[in-house]
């Protein structure tokens, strides 16, 4: 096919799923021309796999993402079915929204934010090849050519292709080419990739079966329902800047709440002994088992074959039943990810007595596909190997809609910088999650796909996920990624939580028999010495929420003229209640900061270094790490490699190498563990 169209733009953002969508929207906020290209307009934030975004870990992510100006929180504020906080008997540490979203009308919110941000332009074309050229012995992106035959030059180029990369589906005996039902592989873009030198390897996801509505006997399933009281990922969202995108829900749901929003209910189900039993004498039948899939599936979404057969001695295993929209009656059966033939699928569901008459409208199936290795890239997602090559999402070995949002704001942003001339913007594992997650995966081997957990945050009490605009705003807008008004709310935020904490510490509770009945009327405890205020909510069993109320009474020229909403109010208490862990904590970020902050050269020799231990040397130049805290975490290099490093860097005049002197590098790697 003859070449039909010949434009520039500063970036090209390849995918518009996830990753693509925040790439393309940070790139255009800080002032590039971005062309985004998906080989379907109608796919863009699509969700194949679960409608939901948020979770632990997860949710931590999207207030992150949306500190940063994204749009996922956002979206998912406008589109959300039901919403829920997640493990909230817990430590704010791990406390995390999730919510379930109208997949057709998430897409549409998406779709929308792209088309009404100046500078991206949409193309409903499939990439073939990203172009490469040398100058100066230095291999960079020069242009994207497409299925259409069209070529478009940029200075910088973003794939976001997700399980697209020669993606195969499999279910039994069945198989076709695609990264998802309905939607064709991408061979071309694969091998264009490998072609430059870029590794490849092998993954699996999977996705679980769909059944009608119509034929679920709810009334033989547990109620899930969704918060009574008002949440919101976003800022906008708890600012009432959001326009809602939501239907008149269909009558074939029984449970639904309403108050401060329509709500669908989720349900509870579990599967049988008789299931488990069809399961294992079919598994000969599964992919998985029998050869058929070569690629290495995530080990915290199993399939429920990989379940069953894990676990021979669980009687059950649970299933949430999650409606996909306002308007639709497919509903998601969550944790039943298979490829198990469709005779297998069909059982195994009518074993289950809420399920003995279910109309399966989709089949599950696995997805294999090409996935880059994870240390191909720089902690800001940029290819080692090509300047102006940037990789966000899936493609990067990662699972998760959150993880590549997170991936594909911060590759957006800093492909926009590379063409600037500004250094790249970094997050580092005490600042944000999505700073843990670009660390992990440019600094450690992964031999599954990778999800973001709290376990992997060495600071999680500090990277909580209401203090995300505490921790990343002026980030933000130092980058260009908010504006002037988004930023003047945040300080308005801080500005009365830290009034409140301030008065907090002015009124003194007195042991008195009226204050402490006026405190037992209120379920509070009674005191038996005079305190502060913030003392007194230092006790476990005293919530804020609770002690407003009190302190009217006992102080109301103090309090009658705060005006506060409950976000204020949760963060006032955190800080108070954990604040010497909270200092805790920031002392050991502090001790450790030197090395994050020590740089190594892209070009640094080493194979000339001597004193490098073998399996030292030759995984530093696999990896090639950005800075000595970096190095310090990679497997197989240890406290000594790392102290011959910063001696050698040192003699090299390294800047950065200086401030390493006021503590041991010894006692800086083993305070982070290394």
């Amino acid at each position: 096919m003859s070449r039909t169209t010949s434009e520039t733009f500063d970036i090209i953002v390849i995918g518009a799923g996830h990753a693509g969508c925040e790439a393309a929207l940070a790139a255009a906020r800080v002032g590039a021309s971005v062309l985004v290209m998906t080989p379907n307009l109608d796919r863009i934030g699509f969700m194949p796999c679960n409608p939901s975004i948020g979770g632990p870990a997860k949710g931590h992510i999207v207030a992150e993402v949306d500190a940063l100006g994204g749009e996922m929180g956002r979206a998912i504020d406008r589109t959300a079915l039901q919403i829920r906080l997640l493990n909230a008997s817990k430590g704010p540490a791990v406390q995390a929204l999730r919510a379930q979203a109208d997949k057709t009308l998430y897409s549409m919110a998406m779709k929308e934010a792209l088309e009404l941000q100046p500078g991206i332009t949409l193309r409903q074309e499939a990439a073939r090849t990203v172009e490469i050229e040398t100058v100066g012995g230095t291999r960079r992106v020069s242009a994207v050519t497409t299925d259409y035959g069209n070529r478009y030059r940029c200075g910088a180029a973003v794939i976001t292709a997700g399980t697209f990369l020669r993606g195969s589906m499999i279910a039994g005996e069945w198989k076709a080419e695609g990264g998802r039902a309905g939607d064709t592989s991408s061979s071309g873009l694969a091998m264009s990739i490998g072609d430059v030198g870029i590794r490849l390897r092998r993954l699996k996801t999977g996705t679980p079966p769909r059944v009608d509505a119509r034929t679920i006997d709810f009334s033989l399933t547990e109620v899930q329902q969704g918060s009574p009281d008002p949440l919101w990922f976003s800022l906008d969202g708890r600012k009432g800047n959001l326009q809602r995108l939501e239907l008149p829900p269909l009558p074939i749901y029984p449970e639904s709440t309403s108050g401060w929003r329509n709500q669908l209910a989720c349900y509870l189900v579990h599967t049988s002994e008789e299931a488990h039993k069809l399961i294992a004498d079919n598994v000969d039948r599964s992919p998985m088992y029998n050869g058929n899939i070569q690629g290495t599936g995530t080990r915290y979404c199993p399939s429920i074959e990989d379940k069953v057969m894990r676990f021979p001695d669980k009687k059950s295993h649970g299933l949430f039943l999650e409606p996909e929209g306002w308007r639709t009656t497919e509903v998601y059966v969550q944790g039943a990810n298979t490829s198990l033939p469709a005779d297998v699928q069909i059982g195994v569901l009518q074993s289950i007595p809420a399920l003995r008459n279910a109309s399966v409208t989709r089949l599950g199936y696995a997805v294999e596909y090409d996935a880059i290795e994870p240390t191909e890239l720089t902690p800001w997602f940029a290819s080692k190997k090509v300047e102006g090559l940037f990789l966000a999402g899936q493609v990067n070995g990662t699972s998760g809609y959150e993880e590549a949002a997170g991936q594909g704001l911060l590759a957006g942003v800093n492909a926009a910088r590379l063409l600037g001339g500004q250094d790249p913007l970094v997050l580092r594992r005490d600042q944000a999650y999505i700073g843990v997650m670009a660390d992990d995966l440019s600094s450690q081997d992964f031999i599954e796909p990778y999800r973001m957990l709290t376990s992997r945050a060495e600071h999680r009490l500090i990277l909580r996920a209401d203090n995300a605009d505490d921790r990343l705003s002026d980030i933000a807008f130092a980058a260009g990624l908010i504006d002037s008004q988004r930023m003047q709310a945040v300080e308005d935020q801080r500005r009365a939580q830290e009034s409140l904490v301030q008065t907090l510490r002015g009124i003194h509770i007195s042991p008195n028999a009226n204050t402490n009945s006026l405190l037992q009327s209120m379920g509070l405890p009674e005191t038996t010495r005079s305190l502060t205020a913030e003392d007194y909510l230092r006790r476990p069993d005293v919530s804020l929420t609770q002690l407003m109320p009190a302190l009217k009474e006992i102080a109301p020229e103090r309090i009658d003229g705060i005006d506060v909403d409950e976000r204020v109010i949760g963060c006032a208490e955190i800080d108070i209640k954990y604040a010497a862990y909270v200092e805790k904590e920031l002392a050991h970020i502090e001790r450790i900061r030197d090395m994050e902050h020590a740089t190594i050269p892209a070009t640094f020799d080493y194979e000339t270094m001597a004193g490098l231990r073998n399996e030292a040397r030759e995984r530093l130049r696999q990896i090639r790490p950005s800075t000595v805290g970096q190095a310090s975490r990679i497997p197989g290099v240890t406290p000594g490699d790392v102290a011959v490093l910063v001696v050698q860097l040192k003699r090299a005049g390294n800047p950065g190498m200086r401030r390493l002197e006021r503590s041991t590098v010894e006692d800086n790697v083993a305070a982070t563990g290394g």
